[in-house]
């Protein structure tokens, strides 16, 4: 598109490890935005994201079930120092397609501080460093629902981009993603505590590539202001 504004589209395949089964394929999906440019601080869009999955249950393979979750987005660009520093909110709704689950809306707010360091030729690489943060937006909760934590997610993540033409760059990732929950005592057979109730934070490191092909408007490419690979 135009200037800095531009359209993405892009898939994501996480794959686990566990067990003696190997690498297994938890789920596929399909991300899809917009986002425009209004002046050198100030940008902002829409994205809209599909999660498809099967689960199994009593060794069969349910029916493929499909997660909706459209977004809109502010993002604050400033920077600190020598590096770049953004900020971005966003507001999203969570259309589940399992059966049983509830749409839910949550907000999530990031910071993310990169640098590009030119090596060479047309080589650049950017050393960033992410923090994000997920709430679910609770307006009214009955006395018999569960408490919930006030944060529910975090991601810290790490990376280095390496972008070796104007249309091709890559990025190899590690980061941590928290998981915060309040979880139900578990006792045995006599009564006893065997597992306490109470705040439990769940750590998942994950290991992370992503790829990209930049199109420009028109045959010739052209300087315009570049996203990390993490929208």
């Amino acid at each position: 598109m135009s200037g800095d504004d531009y359209l993405f589209l892009g898939t994501n395949t996480p794959f686990s490890t566990g067990g003696f089964d190997g690498l297994s394929l938890d789920r596929a999906g399909l991300n899809m935005g917009y986002e425009r440019f209004w002046n050198t601080r100030w940008s902002g869009g829409a994205t809209l994201g599909l999660s498809s999955y099967s689960t199994t249950g009593g060794g069969d393979v349910s029916s493929l079930y499909v997660d909706v979750v459209p977004e809109l987005f502010l993002r604050h660009w400033n920077t600190l120092g020598s590096f770049n520093f953004r900020q971005r909110m966003g507001v999203e709704y969570l259309i589940p397609g399992g059966v049983g689950n509830e749409s839910r809306a949550r907000t999530r707010l990031r910071f993310d501080l990169d640098r590009l360091i030119p090596v060479g030729g047309q080589v650049v690489l950017r050393p960033r460093l992410s923090y994000e943060a997920f709430a679910y937006l609770r307006f009214q909760r009955d006395e018999d629902d569960p408490k919930e934590r006030t944060i529910d997610f975090t991601a810290l993540r790490g990376e280095v981009g390496f972008r070796l033409s104007d249309h091709f760059d890559f990025t190899p990732w590690f980061a941590y993603q928290s998981a915060y929950s309040n979880v139900l005592q578990q006792t045995d057979i006599d009564g006893k505590v065997v597992i306490p109730g109470g705040r439990r934070n769940f750590v998942t490191p994950v290991l992370g590539l992503d790829l990209r092909y930049t199109i420009f408007k028109g045959k010739q490419a052209f300087e315009r202001r570049q996203l990390p690979t993490q929208h």
